[in-house]
């Protein structure tokens, strides 16, 4: 054999090793994919991010919020008060996120527990809804108007969000499932 010959086998067989280590990434990925199709508990726990739950219930909480639209006799909150209260935009962005990790949440359950089905499915909309008062928000900062949009764009999505918690919260709780001081503890 020439020198030539163990090259073209040397390139030969790294390039071999090299396309059967990227199957078996692939492989394993999908398979992983499969069994733990919305992730596993803890990488899901991990994907929620703190909000000041006192906070959130004292700007979804407030006589104002139009989730009920026969509350129109209060003042509601000044902008500016929603806006500090949520963190500004990075609190805003924790909201949009954590909004997917919730109905992720409830999917996750409904593997075991059926019945979360019609909650999942309304989370689904509601984080879809948080998502469009959301897009309004970052419209308005665009063209300046930023705190002034918050009351009418940031008050419901709080509401929704925190409303969503708490389903959440009860799903885990009605359905006896062991995560609930973990989920507890990262909400």
């Amino acid at each position: 054999m020439t020198l030539r010959n163990f090259d073209f086998v040397g390139f030969l067989l790294v390039f071999l090793a090299s396309l059967l280590g990227i199957g078996t990434y692939y492989y394993l990925r999908n398979r992983r994919r499969r069994l733990y199709p919305y992730g596993q508990w803890d990488e899901m726990l991990k994907r929620l991010a703190p909000l000041d739950h006192q906070n959130l219930e004292r700007i979804a909480e407030d006589p104002a919020v139009e989730l009920d639209h026969d509350l129109h006799w209060a003042e509601p909150m000044s902008s500016e008060d929603i806006w500090q209260l949520m963190g500004g935009m990075r609190g805003i962005e924790i909201m949009e996120r954590n909004c997917s990790v919730l109905v992720d949440l409830v999917f996750y359950v409904q593997q075991w527990y059926p019945e979360a089905l019609l909650l999942a499915e309304q989370l689904r909309l509601n984080a879809r809804e948080v998502e469009w008062h959301i897009g309004r928000l970052k419209a308005s900062a665009k063209s300046g108007r930023l705190p002034a949009a918050a009351a009418e764009c940031l008050q419901p999505a709080v509401a929704i969000y925190y409303r969503m918690t708490r389903e959440v919260l009860a799903l885990y709780e009605q359905a006896n499932l062991p995560g609930l001081a973990d989920l507890q503890r990262a909400l």
